[in-house]
């Protein structure tokens, strides 16, 4: 039976937070026999934790405190009166400003077993940050792989909150997968996110996020950096937010020095749009070239990304065409590199 969720209104970090503290709290012992379901789940839920920290969990989880904003920690779990797991819990936002560091000091202080913990459940493009803070990554699927469990199945048949945020997390999760299963034609932000994630899978680098501006922002994919601190060239995708249209393959130049960009940009353009001409490559002159630090100065003339005859993605036609773009552009500054002419006025 069809029925509201209460997780498409309470979107907010907080809102988790309160639901991952109900869940962890659960294991105490105390618990057992007013739901044994939910107890067990928590249990599974903290025995994946140490799992991902590759320690052994208590054989009873005899007392289990929660707190939250602790010396402004979303969530601190105190284990049997000793282990002190230290959870940072994201829905799609990144930490900032070297907070994971401070939080994890705090902790140290006073307590020698602690398992830093950075809980996930929306999207980001790069963890190797939360990694170098020694916090260990627990993600959208593994929250899943709890939650879907045959003890999660059987828990949720308990609690319509915990089915609620289990089918909150699938619905995210079969959007993110769907740029696999959907026409592009009909892609919706999340699914643009999920094609991102297998680009950065598929060419081991580049990064993506969410970029404001004037005219609503844009999702951006950006790769192939090469250049220098005058000028630096990379490739970036531009899928216009909300509405997913229009979807740009962008050539960019990165020039922090105002005085410059004119040439550079007027340089560039020419340059490229002749250049992979050569190679049987159609690029356009952009609609309107702005004069910033980063502009576009040529975009992709031809359809992006590649599709089948039923407008699916064609990921192996669509990776081989990234390739052979970055083949081209790579081999362009580098005999730009080598006839030096990137400096205006030289060459």
């Amino acid at each position: 039976m069809e029925r509201p969720n209460i997780f498409q209104f309470a979107t907010s970090e907080l809102s988790q937070d309160a639901f991952l503290c109900w869940l962890l709290a659960w294991a105490d012992i105390k618990y057992e026999s007013s739901n044994p379901k939910l107890h067990r789940l928590g249990i599974d839920f903290l025995n994946r934790i140490y799992s991902l920290a590759k320690l052994n969990p208590p054989v009873q989880f005899s007392k289990v405190e929660i707190s939250r904003q602790d010396k402004h920690i979303d969530i601190l779990c105190t284990v049997n009166d000793g282990t002190k797991i230290l959870i940072e819990d994201k829905v799609g936002t990144k930490q900032h400003d070297g907070q994971l560091k401070r939080y994890r000091e705090d902790i140290a202080r006073t307590c020698q077993e602690i398992i830093p913990v950075y809980i996930q459940t929306g999207d980001q493009s790069d963890y190797s940050d939360v990694e170098a803070q020694e916090f260990f990554v627990f993600d959208r699927r593994n929250v899943l792989a709890v939650l879907e469990s045959p003890a999660g199945q059987a828990a949720s048949r308990e609690s319509d909150i915990l089915d609620d945020f289990k089918i909150r997390l699938r619905e995210t999760e079969d959007e993110v997968q769907s740029y696999s299963v959907r026409p592009v034609s009909e892609w919706l932000a999340n699914s643009w996110t999920g094609f991102y994630k297998k680009l950065q899978e598929e060419l081991k680098q580049g990064g993506w996020g969410y970029v404001a501006n004037a005219s609503g922002g844009f999702l951006g994919f950006w790769w192939d950096r090469l250049g220098n601190d005058e000028c630096e060239r990379y490739l970036q995708l531009e899928i216009a937010m909300p509405t997913c249209k229009p979807q740009k393959f962008c050539f960019k130049i990165g020039v922090p020095d105002p005085s410059k960009r004119a040439e550079f940009r007027d340089l560039w353009c020419d340059r490229l749009i002749t250049d992979f001409a050569k190679q049987g490559i159609r690029v356009r002159k952009p609609d309107r070239l702005g004069f910033g630090e980063a502009m576009t100065v040529a975009l992709l003339a031809e359809e992006f990304p590649c599709r089948t005859s039923r407008g699916l993605l064609d990921l192996t036609a669509t990776r081989d065409r990234i390739k052979t773009v970055m083949g081209v552009f790579d081999m362009i500054i580098d005999k730009d590199s080598a006839d030096q002419v990137s400096k205006p006025g030289t060459g």
